[in-house]
């Protein structure tokens, strides 16, 4: 029955991914020039999921392959500081999938180029936390006049299932480090436990006050202004307008008019007639395709070293339907090539993920451990480094996390299904062995653990927490009770991690670029050039690699994994939903 669904879904998905593959290579092979002309406006979309970095190549299918990055957004704010080519930058921000964090990182560009005498205006249809943060940032914030308002408190939603492995006589056993580790709750609870609302609502007393305070003081509006708004439950554009929470009500062809205002700003002479005059802009793809080093002129480099997905087997790529994915071999390249290239002067370690299989992540930290021997390497938290995130790069110093990043998450999750009812009572599948040995079947996922079995299991567990809890006292000058007080599940704000001494320092990405030049000897005034890691594979590099072929398998086993009985390391990612 498995062979035959095997083979049944690998002719089917085949042929829909041969197409794709032959339709990819085709449009890799159209690229055209792009030229900045003189007085344009950068217009920068802001949208969509927006991951640290590019994932490695994965499957050619819609959606399977994340669009445009952070870093390359972070990269386009600040070319366009220095370009003198461009007088001004608009942000369309839409429905961005990022975090706090990553939202601080771009208002740092946005404070920059505005340091820098280069108006920044934003532009949004619709107004909820994220345009308005961002926004407020800006030297004018513009709302469309036909456009949504949706500005409430926020709030965490997560998706219970153990209601679903009921109906479906599927039966958990999982086992979780410790009570606060919330991610096990989805299949062993039908709601959250006070353990999880506890921790949210830390998370909260930091955030909340934290992005309220920070609008109301950058919008000029009175202190409880958003508590109003909030209480509300509703708003027009015109009454946002109206209580100064953006700067006007303007639709885009009105925005490009006054753009024609701004100093150095050209028109557009190869714009269509009939609708106006428009602005020379170019679009944050095409500005994203001109190398930062034909804008910035560095004779030193800095290796970026991206540590972004779910941590999970050996290649990184793009795994259904968990997104990026960061791979102990691929990781471990990167920081080699890092670590040998002789023009390399030091190491930011980017990292961006809520954890994974521990064995691999153990193995992304040796990988670590082994290139800053020989060059100088800096920890810089994006959004989250939780979990197996924390894992990774612990040991290193000095470790810097944004004020909003999510830290720690210090604990385990592990344990087996038991399809075997299932199997029986909704499939009709029946199962029947021969085992030689004991605890042959223990790791089955049609069986029960036994008594003995589930003790042992446990205890293993436990003993791997307190290596885990013992490594990071060692590394982070602390002692084991201290760690352990503030693990077993645990997630803190990146500054109630400084106060517990999980990092070192609050810092950005240019915070953490200004101590690697330190470290290595380069005065934090001259520019330097980054080289990024893991490298990008192009299409064609992919396919002649197998690159591809390795993707398909990957995806085809995620899609077959619970047919398979297999479990894989000690997993603990989070499936929170923040509003």
């Amino acid at each position: 029955m498995k062979s035959f669904l095997k083979m049944f879904l690998a002719v089917i998905l085949g042929q829909i991914v041969l197409i794709l593959i032959f339709l990819g290579l085709i449009a890799s092979q159209v690229q055209e020039k792009v030229e900045v002309q003189n007085g344009s406006v950068l217009v920068q979309e802001i949208t969509g999921d927006l991951p640290e970095a590019p994932a490695q190549p994965g499957l050619p299918i819609p959606g399977a392959t994340p669009g445009p990055s952070h870093t390359a957004i972070l990269e386009n704010l600040e070319k366009a500081q220095h370009d003198d080519r461009v007088k001004a930058v608009v942000l369309r921000i839409g429905a961005p999938g990022i975090g706090y964090a990553k939202q601080g990182e771009v208002r740092e560009r946005i404070a920059q180029l505005r340091e820098a005498g280069k108006p920044v205006w934003a532009f949004a249809e619709m107004l909820g936390r994220t345009q308005l943060y961002l926004g407020s940032a800006c030297d004018s914030l513009f709302l469309l006049p036909a456009g949504y308002v949706s500005l409430r408190g926020m709030a965490v939603s997560r998706p219970f299932i153990a209601g679903t492995l009921e109906k479906l006589e599927i039966k958990e056993q999982m086992h979780r480090i410790g009570a606060y580790k919330a991610a096990a709750e989805m299949v062993q609870r039908k709601e959250m436990s006070l353990e999880a609302r506890e921790n949210i609502s830390w998370l909260f007393d930091d955030v909340y006050p934290h992005i309220v305070g920070t609008i109301e003081l950058e919008r000029d509006v009175p202190s409880g202004t958003l508590e109003e708004v909030f209480a509300a439950g509703a708003l027009t554009p015109l009454q946002a307008a109206e209580k100064r929470l953006v700067d006007r009500l303007l639709y885009w062809d009105e925005v490009e008019e006054r753009l024609l205002a701004l100093p150095g700003v050209e028109r557009d002479k190869d714009a269509g007639e009939g609708f106006g005059a428009h602005p020379r802009t170019i679009s944050s793809d095409d500005y994203a395709s001109i190398e930062r080093k034909a804008v910035i002129k560095a004779k030193k480099k800095i290796a970026v070293v991206h540590a972004n997905g779910l941590i999970a087997g050996e290649e990184s790529g793009y795994s259904f339907p968990f997104g990026a994915t960061m791979g102990s071999a691929t990781m471990a390249d990167a920081f080699r090539s890092a670590a040998t290239d002789d023009d390399i002067e030091a190491i930011v370690y980017r990292v961006d993920s809520g954890g994974g299989e521990s064995s691999t992540s153990w193995k992304i930290q040796r990988a670590a451990s082994l290139a800053a021997q020989s060059k100088p390497l800096v920890v810089s938290m994006v959004d989250v480094a939780g979990s197996g995130g924390y894992l990774i790069c612990y040991p290193f110093e000095p470790l810097l996390a944004a004020p909003l990043s999510i830290v720690g998450s210090i604990g385990s999750i592990s344990g087996k299904l038991n399809l075997r009812d299932f199997y029986r009572d909704k499939l009709g599948i029946t199962w029947d062995f021969v085992t030689r040995g004991p605890n042959a079947l223990m790791e089955s996922d049609v069986t029960d653990y036994t008594a003995e079995q589930w003790e042992a299991f446990k205890e293993n567990h436990w003993d791997g927490y307190y290596e885990w809890v013992e490594d990071i006292a060692r590394a982070r000058g602390m002692t084991v009770a201290e760690v352990d007080s503030i693990g077993r599940g645990r997630t803190f704000t990146g500054a109630q991690a400084l106060e517990l001494r999980l990092i070192d320092q609050v810092g950005t990405f240019d915070d953490a670029v200004r101590l690697a030049k330190e470290k290595a000897g380069i005065p934090a005034s001259e520019e330097v050039e980054y080289v990024h890691f893991p490298r990008k594979k192009g299409l064609l590099e992919t396919l002649r690699s197998g690159g591809l072929s390795a993707a398909w398998n990957r995806l085809l086993a995620d899609i077959l994994r619970p047919w398979r009985g297999e479990r894989s390391g000690t997993w603990a990612v989070d499936w929170t939903q923040y509003y």
